[in-house]
């Protein structure tokens, strides 16, 4: 049974304290946070321990989850993996592409797992439409569209937490991101309007993003509280064959071949654990099994990479070329 521990108490970091006790094969050792009360009070709910230094957490478990600011996170992923501990670390996984290289190369060195918290890929509807994909149902991806967006909610205040310091495109809308490239592949290109209808200049409530893939395919995502009154978080994926209309609010697969007239339902399959129970349901599984996560540090990189690209597109008016450099 994996040792598992959390790291920051904080927003996400206590869902994921409220969801470990489900996981199957998981022992929820304790957790550390810089203000010891609050872990103490997260731990105290749990019957586990609680640490004020998360090299003390280290010391007794197998892997970790990382659910401090982004800006901590090379420091902690560096530090476990320098302790031979495995690695879940929320998203984004850093501000800048050092960091997500530095965490790389430090879990790589370890010979232990980093695992990205995107949840979007264990949602029920996204991973039957991989399925559906890789099975060949809708031919060659050639085309990917993501929109994550809500109904109109300007203008905005920025957040006096951390939260304000990060645009929401990369603490947000990141999720749509990874889960546009888990379907169109490793993306070449990125051209961006990035901005913000509330008057801030560096803290941005829409993005619209087109990415090309590949010689033939290309995508497009679109993010932020500023749609009217039709918010989606909707993904169509067309391909030389058909298409797939992804419904997250449904949790239902929509499929509609060429020459055919009308879309069929298809009902994912619900009965495994998916969502957050899923995401951390896979990082116990790979730590005991050795397998590479689905998210990779790689994967949480290039969804990085994708959103810095779209800020400095939008800055310089310009198509940016991938890889970029920091």
């Amino acid at each position: 049974m994996a040792r598992i521990g959390v790291v920051g108490v904080g927003g996400m970091g206590r869902g994921h304290c409220n969801t470990l006790p489900k996981v199957t094969g998981c022992e929820f050792v304790g957790v550390a946070d810089v203000r010891l009360e609050a872990a103490e009070e997260v731990a105290q709910q749990h019957g586990a321990a609680a640490f004020d230094d998360y090299r003390r957490l280290f010391e007794q478990v197998d892997g970790v989850v990382v659910a401090t600011p982004p800006s901590t996170h090379r420091e902690v992923t560096v530090a476990a993996a320098e302790m031979g501990v495995h690695v879940f670390c929320e998203k984004p996984l850093s501000l800048n592409m050092a960091d997500s290289d530095a965490m790389i190369q430090a879990t790589d060195a370890a010979g232990v797992h980093l695992m990205v918290g995107m949840v979007l890929r264990f949602y029920p509807v996204h991973t039957l439409a991989r399925r559906l994909v890789d099975d060949g149902e809708i031919g060659r991806v050639v085309y990917v569209e993501g929109d994550y967006t809500s109904d109109y909610r300007g203008p905005r205040k920025r957040p006096e937490t951390w939260y304000g310091s990060v645009g929401g495109y990369l603490e947000n809308g990141i999720h749509k991101v990874d889960l546009v490239n888990w379907f169109g592949g490793t993306a070449q290109t990125v051209t961006a309007e990035v901005g913000s209808f509330s008057g801030h200049d560096d803290w941005e409530d829409y993005a619209l993003t087109l990415l090309r893939y590949g010689a033939d395919t290309t995508g497009i995502l679109r993010w932020g509280p500023f749609m009217g009154a039709r918010g989606t978080n909707e993904t169509i994926i067309d391909g030389s064959e058909g298409s797939l209309r992804l419904s997250i609010r449904e949790d239902v697969a929509y499929l509609k071949k060429i020459g055919e007239s009308d879309w069929t339902e298809i009902v994912p399959d619900r009965s495994k654990a998916h969502g957050v129970a899923g995401e951390l349901t896979h990082f116990v599984e790979c730590i005991e099994s050795g397998e590479t996560p689905l998210v990779d540090g790689r994967a949480g990189r290039h969804a990085v990479e994708v959103v810095l690209a779209s800020y400095r597109s939008a800055k310089t008016h310009a198509k940016i070329d991938l890889p970029i450099a920091d």
